[in-house]
């Protein structure tokens, strides 16, 4: 029984039948070996699986064993018999749980349900795919071993509501959760929820081994609470609205301190109250109302209060009453910037700056429209 073409004899079947206990061992894994490895043609695979099912019947621990083994990476092996090794006792089990493709989600999850044995949920913590379906099994076990596990094996996926679990039933385990801060992919969410839920003292920790991860987490919980913010008041600013002109910003390279005039240079006003909430520590309820101002009384305090270039008021002025009379023209239904709509933005403060005079870095606003409108239609595209 060497290599691809071997023949399985019918004295590999009278050893396995009748041999003593090593002998029987040694046929197994043979067996198993060369079926694993394709090395078998399709007579000799129903042999072969008629075999398996005699072992599962073996009474020796060590031969179901030695079977759960030799099969465990094999992607052809019958489910019933992959199944039967698997609920079998651990020694038997463990192989399969942790390796075998064969066995369904629906499988594992009725394992880890049925049984309260924790090496046998350890070994399915550790397999190379878990999912969603599987994670959420293992953590309503409860069992710190098993979620600590599951945490560091960066091929499980690991739900939202699994998450904030781990967070409610674990949140004085302070492994647990730094293994948790640890993964690739932590919604921001969940972080939000971990920073209301365990004591200072663990978070200050946790914060002190991630920094970098954790200062980053927080800024993107502050955005996530203006997008919170934005649909709490029916703006019709969407979340990804909001990342979309994040990454605009970014490609543009504009600075965060000019963040709330871009957004008025796309034409949203809703980004605008937020960039400006953000950069004042003001309400956002606050700066809409202030806004609404067709004096501009509330405009010119909220944009010194959130530092913004003085070179640049005028023209942004000028911006905000352009934006705001065709808002009332659209009867809030909200300004989508395309090219045809930015050429009218441009006319109407050009308009506007040659009755006013000499308007300082109107130019400098015009230029950043029409940047705005070709890179969300590239993006588009």
């Amino acid at each position: 029984m060497d290599g691809t073409g071997a023949k399985l004899s019918d004295e590999d079947i009278r050893k396995l039948v009748k041999s003593p206990l090593d002998k029987r061992l040694d046929v197994t894994k043979k067996i198993g070996k060369y079926y694993s490895a394709g090395g078998f043609g399709r007579e000799q695979m129903m042999i072969a699986e008629r075999i398996f099912r005699t072992l599962l019947k073996d009474t020796e621990v060590e031969v179901r064993k030695a079977l759960s083994e030799s099969i465990k990476l094999s992607t052809d092996i019958p489910s019933d018999v992959v199944l039967e090794l698997a609920k079998d006792i651990n020694e038997v089990s463990i192989p399969v749980l942790e390796f075998s493709k064969v066995l369904t989600d629906e499988d594992l999850i009725d394992i880890i349900e049925s049984s309260e044995d924790m090496s046998k949920q350890l070994s399915v913590s550790k397999r190379e795919n878990v999912s969603e379906e599987v994670s959420t099994a293992l953590i309503k076990t409860g069992n710190e071993n098993v979620v600590d596990t599951l945490l560091q094996n960066e091929g499980a996926d690991v739900s939202d509501s699994g998450y904030n679990k781990i967070v409610n039933d674990f949140s004085d385990k302070e492994d647990i959760l730094e293994n948790m801060v640890q993964r690739d992919k932590i919604p921001v969410t969940v972080m939000e929820h971990l920073a209301e839920k365990v004591s200072s003292e663990i978070y200050n920790k946790l914060a002190v081994k991630h920094k970098s991860k954790i200062k980053q987490l927080n800024a993107a919980v502050g955005q996530t609470q203006e997008v919170v913010a934005m649909k709490v008041m029916g703006m019709q600013s969407t979340e990804q609205e909001y990342y979309k002109f994040c990454k605009l910003m970014s490609k543009l390279r504009i600075p965060p301190d000019l963040m709330p005039i871009s957004a008025l240079c796309v034409g949203n006003f809703n980004l605008f109250e937020i960039c400006i909430a953000r950069a004042t520590k003001v309400p956002v309820l606050n700066v809409r109302a202030l806004l609404q101002d067709a004096g501009n009384k509330g405009f010119k305090v909220l944009y010194e209060r959130a530092g913004l270039p003085d070179n640049l008021y005028d023209a942004t002025e000028i911006l905000v009453d352009v934006l705001r009379d065709m808002q009332e023209e659209l009867k809030g239904n909200g300004i989508v910037l395309s090219k045809k709509v930015s050429a009218r933005i441009i006319g109407n403060m050009m308009m506007r700056a040659e009755e006013v005079g000499d308007v300082e870095n109107i130019d400098y606003l015009v230029t950043l429209i029409r940047h705005n409108v070709e890179m969300a239609e590239s993006d588009d595209d």
